[in-house]
């Protein structure tokens, strides 16, 4: 992937989680703000309706202006009157709009002056605004009751002044600015992170394809080089028998089932890596089915006079895919012959013991360097590229082998053989 595509996808992912982080931050803020904001007006507004609902209060509201007025009704149970401090007001209006208990309201009835009776929202609790005496607005909720039975008094209004409320919310809103402010910033630099280590797995996968096609198109040339170079030297000598060029056909046949094989396993790498293969499991009895893969190699062993020896343990019923494990078995056998000399021994191993089924596949071929055990299950690797043309290898089998392996939930492991050789071992878990 080069340097401006990568940085533009970089980019892109970085939009995606600022934009992501700063709505669920801006989302989260409003809720917050909208829940804070409603749950103190409602608290102002429980008050105002239990006032209102509450008619010893009403009562001596009204008691307290006809006394006012000249009237001297006896109080009685009403003697010790309600808090009314300026958060909590009462105004008693006539039928034509005018305020009745100014004594009552005292230099506070100046705040109430420019304030007029509204009809429209009686029983209802609603916002209003007014002006005192020296221009300052003043925020009120409010709820206006008709009073009946009475002669002067038509309507009671009952307010509470909001300001205080109004203040503390708009610091709270200033506060929650801040901290939204504040996590803006932290959403940047999280955005910046993350978009850098979401493209690195991308990137990572983008050189193994781009290292995968490379090497797949170099594999594929070297057989179909070599098949058309055959077919080429045919027609120069047209009039030769297909006995006398039998070599150059075998040879080209050799090179077609070489490919047909390469581009089996890159089909099957190409699905394994798009999770589109799925395992098969089934039943097998163990030792009937690793005599049916390994008596062909024992065959081939002893015609290329190499001792091959077989150590199966009790037979168990197990379960696994059984076209992997053959594909498995048969990469670990092929190179076990192809580096194991004539006169040298190969050895398999099995045994199911403590919930583990464990393959061992010894030889007293030419082993592994350390330092390259690790590197012989990635994909096209070779230790010695003439060795494996030699061999007829493509780097691919061990790749192969380590993915049957894993989505098996196994382990494989390469160690060293004593005296000299290499040794695979396999752990399948048993369930």
């Amino acid at each position: 992937m080069n340097k401006q595509l990568s940085k533009k996808q970089r980019f892109n992912y970085f939009l995606i989680n600022l934009i992501s982080f700063a709505s669920i931050f801006l989302i989260l803020g409003l809720i917050v703000f909208q829940l804070v904001q409603t749950s103190i007006y409602q608290t102002v507004d429980h008050d105002l309706q239990r006032l209102a609902e509450d008619q010893k209060f009403l009562q001596h509201q009204l008691i307290q202006t006809e006394r006012s007025q000249g009237n001297s009704p006896q109080l009685g149970k009403f003697d010790t009157p309600p808090p009314n401090n300026f958060q909590q007001q009462v105004i008693l209006w006539s039928k034509d709009g005018e305020i009745l208990n100014e004594a009552e309201l005292g230099s506070r009835f100046y705040d109430f002056q420019n304030l007029k009776l509204s009809t429209d929202n009686l029983r209802k609790i609603s916002s209003i605004q007014t002006k005192d005496s020296n221009d300052r607005s003043l925020q009120f909720r409010s709820i206006t009751l008709p009073i009946e039975n009475q002669d002067q008094v038509a309507y009671i209004q009952l307010l509470v002044n909001t300001d205080p409320i109004k203040g503390t919310v708009e610091r709270f809103k200033q506060i929650l600015i801040i901290c939204m402010i504040i996590f803006g910033l932290l959403s940047i630099a999280l955005s910046y992170f993350l978009s850098k280590w979401f493209m690195k797995p991308i990137l990572i996968s983008w050189e193994k394809q781009q290292e995968f096609v490379e090497n797949a198109s170099h594999e594929l040339r070297t057989p179909l080089t070599i098949i058309q170079a055959k077919l080429e030297k045919l027609f120069t000598k047209p009039n030769h028998t297909i006995l006398e060029e039998s070599e150059t056909i075998a040879l080209s046949l050799d090179e077609v089932q070489r490919l047909s094989q390469l581009t089996s396993d890159l089909l099957l790498l190409a699905r394994s890596d798009s999770n589109s293969l799925t395992l098969e499991k089934e039943a097998v009895k163990i030792n009937t089915f690793l005599n049916t893969v390994l008596l062909p190699y024992q065959e081939l062993a002893l015609a290329e006079e190499k001792e091959f020896v077989i150590d199966l343990g009790e037979d168990q019923q197990l379960f696994f895919d059984k076209k992997r494990i053959h594909q498995l078995m048969i990469i670990l056998l092929d190179n076990a012959l192809k580096y194991t000399a004539p006169g040298e021994k190969i050895t398999v191993f099995s045994s199911v013991k403590n919930n583990e089924w464990l393959i061992k596949i010894s030889d007293t071929g030419i082993g592994i360097d350390e330092e390259k055990k690790a590197a012989v299950f990635e994909r096209f690797y070779r230790g010695e590229e003439s060795r494996n043309r030699k061999t007829g290898g493509y780097g691919i089998g061990l790749a192969i082998a380590k993915w049957i392996v894993d989505e098996h939930q196994g382990e494989i492991k390469l160690t060293d053989t004593t005296p000299k050789g290499t040794t695979v071992i396999l752990r399948f878990p048993v369930k």
